[in-house]
Formats: C-alpha cells, structure tokens, sequence
C-alpha cells in the first residue's frame, strides 16, 4: 500500500519461483463477477479463477480465499495460488467480505495510527497507513455491527453460488485467510467446521482467541503459516501453542525470509501441499 508522503514501499521480495502477480489487474482466465447481496441490495464483487482440467461430469475441489484488511477479491485469485489451482484442478474463489476492511465476522479492536507501538497485553490490528486505499464493495450499511455480520453473510453466499455453478467435491472445499482474512477464517472455521475440509491460516489477525477443548475448530485440519519476518508472528506462536496445549493436530510452519505480505504468495506450495493432503471420508 503506498502511503502517501512517503513514497513508493520497497519491492516485496518474494522467494525462487514464486510469481506473485497482481491484485488490481485480473490476470488471464481470471474474472471478477458480481452478485446482488440482498439485504442492502448492492452489488458485491467476487473473483474465480476455474482450472482447465475442472469438468461439469467429475467432482472438483473448491478453495474460498479471504483478503487482509484493504485487499481485494484477486489478493489471493494470482499468481502462483493460479499456477497450483490450475495444476491440482481447484476452483479458486476470492471474496471480499462485504467489502475490503470488514472482518469476514470478526469485529477487530481500533487500530493504531501508522507509527505507533503495539500494547502487549491486547493484540491490535497491524496499523493503518496514514491514507486508505479505497473502500470496495459494499457501502451502504455503516454500523460496524452489521458490517461485521455482512462480511461473514457475503462469505457464505459466495461459496453458495459457486456450489450451485459447478460441480463442487463436498470432501475438498477448503478455507485460506491473510491477516484481517486469517482471523475471519479461524472465524468461519469455528462457526462451520463441517462445512470446511481443512483451513490455512496465513499470518491472521488474532484478537484475544483462546481455544478450548470444546472449541469446534479443532474438528478441522488447520495449516497456520507466517514469516520469520513479520512483527506479529508471536500471535501465530501463541495460537499454535494453544492447539499444542490441547493436544490439537495441526502444522505450524515459520518461513525464512518472509514478511506480512509476502507470505501470501510465498505460502502457496505448503497451503496447496496441505489441502491436497486433506480430504473428507466417503459417506456411508
């Protein structure tokens, strides 16, 4: 994000054969539809990115992606998240959660002014850049409450309309989140574990989350991924030692040389490695 009066952000670095792409411009066989969200009637964005090998006769795994706080519906639906999906035949889906700075039904703490230092006893939000990317998508309700509620709502009817489009496998639809979309994830994981066939969390945003034995995401497989580099790792520690506490199975992965934002791209390999790893028993 540039922050104004500061320049151009250094180029991210991302590692060997990572291609990153971009998150304004679609790239080929990328779209970017729309639907009307009915509770305020405005039209919300998606992005779909559909694999050439997917058939309408043979059942297809489906990935609902969720952008950080300012993202958009391509944060995830680029480069090398392509080049996997088209290999392993995935349906990739970016949504934006009612629009780009909700929490997909998390309402995060106030963040800090750029510049300023994080409290340890309540974990923020990253701080904002002192000037905003736009605000995209919806507009029309403003109670962070119900904003809050949306974001979660727009998830969901995304991943409705995408199973009613294609021929969705049930035992491989997977959930993957950056930062804000990392904690919305964690979110919807705990909300519908049986919707989700295994969940990445990607350096997520998390407030003040204990689990417990009876916390349901612990029904599903979870992958939590951050870089060496990033300044809000020890929220990922902390999460993952929770789990370890509770005896939870799940992969925790620290990757050299990576930071909050090159970490999405960078994740890939491991996020698509673990969800090919993942899928439901057959019913019976």
């Amino acid at each position: 994000t540039l922050v104004l009066g500061q320049g151009a952000p250094p180029p991210q670095v991302l590692p060997e054969g990572i291609r990153g792409g971009s998150e304004v411009v679609p790239e080929q066989g990328v779209e970017i539809r729309n639907y009307v969200f009915e509770p305020t009637g405005e039209r919300l964005p998606y992005s779909v990115y559909v694999s050439s090998k997917v058939r309408n006769d043979q059942k297809a795994p489906l990935i609902i992606a969720l952008r950080g706080f300012t993202g958009t519906t391509l944060t995830f639906v680029r480069g090398t998240a392509v080049d996997l999906a088209e290999t392993g035949g995935y349906i990739l889906v970016g949504a934006i959660g009612y629009n780009n700075r909700a929490g997909f039904g998390v309402q995060a703490p106030p963040r800090s002014p750029a510049g300023a230092s994080e409290s340890g006893a309540s974990p923020a939000p990253p701080p904002m850049p002192r000037t905003l990317p736009p605000l995209v998508g919806g507009t029309a309700e403003t109670d962070p409450a119900k904003v809050t509620a949306y974001s979660e709502q727009d998830v969901m009817n995304v991943l409705a309309i995408v199973r009613e489009e294609f021929n969705v496998d049930d035992r491989r639809i997977y959930l993957m989140g950056h930062s804000q979309g990392g904690g919305g994830a964690r979110h919807l994981a705990e909300k519908y574990p049986d919707t989700w066939t295994a969940v990445a969390l990607l350096a997520p945003a998390l407030f003040n989350v204990q689990v417990t034995a009876e916390s349901k995401i612990t029904r599903v497989p979870l992958l939590l991924a951050v870089g060496d580099k990033d300044s809000l790792i020890t929220r990922a520690r902390d999460f993952s030692a929770q789990l370890d506490r509770l005896q939870v199975a799940h992969e925790y992965v620290e990757m050299p040389g990576l930071d909050h934002g090159t970490i999405i791209m960078g994740s890939m390999p491991n996020v698509f490695r673990f969800f090919a790893e993942q899928v439901k028993p057959q019913r019976r």
